[in-house]
Order: C-alpha cells, then sequence, then structure tokens
C-alpha cells in the first residue's frame, strides 16, 4: 500500500481518473493529494488504531537549560549551560553580562546583575539543549536561543557554534534542518512538572503511572496544552497516537477510511452535487462505524473463557 494507491482510491469512487504520482497537477488528483494529509490525520486522531500507538519518554521543561546567553533577561529558576556543559540556576533575577557567562562550581556566581548557582554537568541524559557538532536525527527536538525548542526535520551533524535561532520552519545549521517548535510558557497551573509532546503526537491517549502493576491501571492526571503537557510525575512517559505517514504500518481497515474520507472532502469540489458529497459523507461514517469498535477493542484484556460441554 502507498499514498498514491489511497488518493486513486478516493479517486475511483469519485469516477475520476487516477493520478499518476503524488505530484500529479491534473484538477481532481492534485485536489484528491492536497487533501490527503489532513485527511489521513483526522482519520488518525479520531481512533486510538492499535498499529498507530506508541510511546515515548517525554522532554521535560521544569528542569531544562539552554546555552547561555549575553545581555539577556533572566528569571528566578531559569537553568542556562555554561563553561563546557555545567548547568547553572538563576538565584537572582537580572540582566547577564555582555559576555562570558557563569563559570565554575559555587552556589554563588555574579553575571552583570544575575546570580548563578552551579547545579551538575550538563549530559544528554539530564539535559537536551542543542550540542555542537552532534548527529541528530528526524524529530530530535532540542532547546536553544534563550527558550525556544526546535525539531529536527532533516538528519544530519550540527554547525561547530551557534544552532538553530529564531520562529521560522526550516533554520540551516551546518547539515541538519530544524523546524521551530515553540517556546514553552510559565507554569501557572497547580501541576508541578512542564513536558513538551513528541512532535509525531496526534492524540494523547495516557501518561502511565509509574506505580501501576496492570495495564489496566489508570494513568495519572494531566492537562494538555498546544504541544506542552502539564503533570504531577516526573519523569513521564506518554502513550499517543503517533502520525503514522507509511500506509504499511496501518490497519486493513484505515486505507479505506481515510480513501472515503478524501472521496467525501473534495466530492463537492469535483462534482459540484451536494448528494454526492452527502452519499460519500455517509459512507465514511459507515466505514468509520466499522472500523470504531476493532480498533477500541484490540489489545483489551479478555473476559475468562467460558468452559464448554464439549471440552470437559
Amino acid at each position: 500500500m502507498t499514498d498514491l494507491e489511497v488518493v486513486n482510491r478516493a479517486l475511483r469512487e469519485l469516477g475520476c481518473p487516477e493520478a499518476s504520482s503524488m505530484s500529479d497537477t491534473a484538477k481532481n488528483p492534485a485536489a484528491a493529494i492536497d487533501a490527503y494529509s489532513v485527511c489521513r490525520d483526522e482519520v488518525l486522531r479520531l481512533l486510538p488504531w492499535p498499529a498507530c500507538i506508541k510511546r515515548a519518554s517525554m522532554k521535560g521543561w521544569h528542569d531544562q537549560a539552554t546555552p547561555w546567553t549575553a545581555s539577556h533577561a533572566y528569571r528566578l529558576g531559569d537553568r542556562c549551560t555554561n563553561d563546557t556543559a555545567k548547568t547553572y540556576e538563576c538565584t537572582t533575577a537580572g540582566i547577564s553580562a555582555s559576555s562570558g557567562g557563569p563559570t565554575g562550581t559555587t552556589a554563588a556566581i555574579t553575571d552583570g546583575t544575575v546570580v548563578w548557582k552551579y547545579m551538575e554537568a550538563s549530559t544528554t541524559t539530564n539535559n537536551w539543549c542543542w550540542v555542537k557538532s552532534t548527529a541528530y536525527a528526524v524529530d530530535d527536538l532540542v532547546s536553544n536561543d534563550t527558550g525556544k525548542v526546535y525539531v529536527c526535520i532533516t538528519a544530519g551533524t550540527s554547525a561547530a557554534s551557534g544552532g538553530p535561532t529564531g520562529t521560522t520552519a526550516d533554520i540551516t545549521d551546518n547539515t541538519v534542518h530544524w523546524c521551530y517548535y515553540g517556546t514553552p510558557p510559565e507554569n501557572h497551573t497547580t501541576f508541578d512538572y512542564l513536558f513538551v509532546l513528541p512532535p509525531d503526537c496526534l492524540r494523547l491517549l495516557k501518561i502511565p503511572s509509574d506505580a501501576a502493576t496492570a495495564e489496566t491501571t489508570q494513568g495519572i492526571q494531566f492537562r494538555r496544552e498546544g504541544m506542552w503537557v502539564y503533570t504531577n510525575q516526573d519523569p513521564s512517559i506518554a502513550k499517543y497516537v503517533r502520525q503514522e505517514t507509511d500506509p504499511n504500518q496501518w490497519d486493513s481497515l484505515l486505507p479505506t477510511v481515510i480513501s472515503m474520507r478524501i472521496a467525501a472532502e473534495i466530492a463537492y469540489y469535483v462534482t459540484g452535487q451536494t448528494t454526492k458529497k452527502k452519499e460519500l459523507e455517509d459512507r465514511f461514517a459507515s466505514w468509520y462505524a466499522t472500523a470504531r469498535p476493532v480498533a477500541m477493542s484490540e489489545g483489551a484484556e479478555a473476559p475468562e473463557e467460558v468452559v464448554r460441554w464439549e471440552d470437559v
């Protein structure tokens, strides 16, 4: 199964010629191709499709550091890295110096009008800020540029200095390309910790409790706001529906449901008939209703098998 085959299924439902490729510019194929990724993600988000469920550790922001920045306003509790991978925490808010930054391992380090406290060595385990001359893979997250988060969109090796800055969608860093992911908000909730959602998350299902003894145990309370998640558990793992873009990984029902969603989406544009649009919307709803119990029940713990008389 390929993206093109899913698109062509939708076009056949409308009685249209098939697309020759995913770059076909003919009117009807182009409409289906344009609708494909949006409709795919809509359908994936609707249900916890077993083939698209993933678990991953979330990046914590509550104690995250970013490389020290000159002449920057730091707040109480902000963290930075400096002096060969050391992490510092701001104990007195102020404006950093024009050069240098905190060094050493003492508890009161003056930097302009900021005072820092040495916390720990900065490693990839406890800190995920940008690192020079490092290999990054697609979907890797880094923090840089005074509290911004970036996601890798093209794998490669970072530059010898600098790292991604700004808020654009394609930032070149030697052979790596980054996309601005967002700037985490201040935590004004009653939760203790703030995490960053994985870039491929379409729907957060659960944050399993560290104290759980069974898979069916209820997860911990959380609040999602945009790409940020607040919880009272550190560290935390997200169980979520991922943005699975490879049709070969999908449930066998998914291509049909997605193609019906595409056909319904472009039906009026292609045919100019509201009746055709309604017909395809109903057919999509029917296929969705067929797929729903399958997606919702697969993987659930089964009841105890009944002993039949003929088995005794």
